[in-house]
């Protein structure tokens, strides 16, 4: 690939975000390459170098989250990692599916006593916000959850810190229901 392609690539990440792709593209320099289970799509994400700062984050359009709402967003992100990550001691991409009935639970313990409605509106926007910025993959239809391939950028440095994040989030009740 060339280096003109390669900057074609860059620039339609730039405008679109992470690019999902058959699985037979080539992957340009300096992107990551992410095959979707069962192979036959995958997802182009730019890889940034190790030490680069969130103003060169921005400068890229590669935000580490949406900025509408942080707290809401990163709660939803924090238990969607909880419920759909499968395995932890392997890398959380691609995951499990979830519903978003059990990720909003998890937000429900983490800060009980907030009405069901308020809820329910902070939740869905937090899930666009994530899925926009592919943080998250949401099948409406099926009302379910999974990381996105953004979840896959995370580095190998990060994951005892999520591994730590995961522990001390409650899972999703049996039953769904609050306490209230």
């Amino acid at each position: 690939m060339s280096d003109a392609d390669a900057a074609l690539w860059w620039a339609r990440v730039r405008a679109e975000g992470p690019l999902r792709m058959p699985a037979a593209t080539r992957t340009p320099a300096g992107m990551l390459r992410m095959v979707e289970q069962g192979g036959e799509r995958c997802w182009l994400l730019p890889r940034p170098p190790d030490d680069v700062t969130p103003a060169v984050l921005r400068e890229l359009r590669m935000p580490t989250l949406p900025v509408e709402f942080p707290n809401e967003t990163n709660r939803v992100l924090a238990a969607a990692l909880r419920c759909c990550w499968a395995d932890i001691q392997a890398s959380p991409w691609p995951g499990q599916s979830a519903t978003m009935h059990e990720v909003l639970d998890v937000v429900d313990q983490l800060i009980p006593g907030r009405e069901k409605e308020v809820l329910h509106r902070f939740g869905m926007g937090a899930f666009r916000r994530l899925q926009s910025s592919r943080w998250l993959d949401i099948d409406d239809e099926a009302q379910t959850v999974r990381l996105g391939p953004r979840a896959a950028t995370w580095s190998d440095q990060d994951l005892p810190v999520l591994r730590d994040l995961w522990r001390e989030l409650p899972p999703p009740r049996p039953d769904g229901k609050s306490d209230r």
